[in-house]
């Protein structure tokens, strides 16, 4: 008799086995459609009143809701005169970008800015396993609903009057890179895509981000495997992405001492994108939303070529290109 409980315990702990592996690697089949179809239709807008930040902006958080049940929360920052209709930028950065765009952005200038939040409704700090499982889904979620919550927020910013539909350019930061590839290859609404502090190879990078948490040279591209996979990596490949946002222009932006982000990983992923294309160095360390000095700078790089029109015309000197190294 033990000796069949111990065959059926082995052949359950084998299914299992089988059924874990089927299932991460059922994580590099490609979500594209996702993509798309998970957008909707916006049934459902809850706009807070607008809040004076100071003389020169306001500040506005606003929620939306398509019918798939995709919800995306952003702030809208604006000058606080009634200039017409214009540019817009689409922020995407940390989590919790769009709550502390205050902080993070500042004052948008001439220039409309709407920075998004992850679609991600999970805890922020998790203590133990029985938390992980469930939020692990929750993020997983969350990743594959950021580029239709990217064009989703974009169905309702265009038709407000303040912004001028013609010219809505998509910024990603940091880890906001590999979303704003895929939102900005299949939204053509955006005129030209910018990567700041991004580069190719999402695994390479999670590898090169582990060092200091996993020492071991052995285990650390495993490492760097299982969390890919976990993140859906394959359907956020950059490189791929990026190269189908021509003829629209990309702008990757690098930082000279950057210490998350090898050199070459920025350099390969503007040797990906199309024409036109155009690659700016700038002096300084990786972008880090403690330092908000550093993300207003980098970000009125973006400003100040928004203002000097058209938008594909990546041939002006600006004088925000003027201070940087190419």
């Amino acid at each position: 008799m033990l000796r069949y409980l111990l065959l059926a315990a082995a052949g359950m702990l084998s299914l299992l086995a089988l059924l874990a592996v089927w299932w991460l690697l059922d994580h590099a089949r490609p979500r594209h459609d996702h993509f798309v179809e998970r957008k909707g239709t916006l049934v459902d807008v809850r706009a807070a009143p607008a809040v004076r930040e100071s003389d020169e902006y306001t500040s506005q958080g606003v929620r939306l809701v398509a019918d798939t049940g995709l919800a995306v929360d952003l702030r809208v920052l604006r000058p606080a005169a009634d200039n017409g209709p214009l540019p817009l930028m689409v922020v995407l950065g940390g989590h919790r970008t769009g709550q502390d765009a205050v902080d993070l952005v500042g004052d948008p200038g001439n220039v409309v800015v709407a920075a998004l939040d992850y679609p991600y409704d999970g805890p922020t700090r998790i203590r133990n396993l029985r938390q992980f499982l469930p939020a692990l889904r929750l993020m997983q979620q969350g990743l594959l609903d950021t580029p239709p919550a990217v064009s989703l927020a974009l169905d309702w910013l265009m038709v407000q009057p303040f912004v001028e539909s013609s010219q809505v350019e998509l910024v990603g930061v940091s880890l906001g890179t590999p979303f704003v590839a895929v939102a900005g290859a299949l939204d053509k609404r955006f005129a030209r895509v910018w990567i700041i502090h991004g580069g190719a190879g999402n695994k390479g990078w999670i590898e090169y981000n582990l060092g200091s948490r996993v020492p071991s040279t052995f285990w650390r591209p495993h490492m760097a495997r299982l969390l890919h996979l976990l993140a859906y990596g394959p359907s956020f490949d950059t490189k791929n992405w990026v190269r189908q946002i021509a003829p629209r222009p990309v702008i990757v932006i690098g930082a000279t001492d950057d210490e998350r982000l090898p050199r070459h990983k920025v350099e390969q992923l503007h040797a990906a994108a199309g024409e036109p294309r155009e690659l700016i160095w700038t002096q300084g360390a990786h972008v880090d939303p403690r330092r908000p000095d550093i993300v207003q700078a980098l970000l009125a790089i973006v400003k100040q070529r928004m203002d000097a029109r058209p938008p594909a015309g990546i041939e002006d000197e600006s004088p925000a290109a003027a201070q940087v190294g190419r």
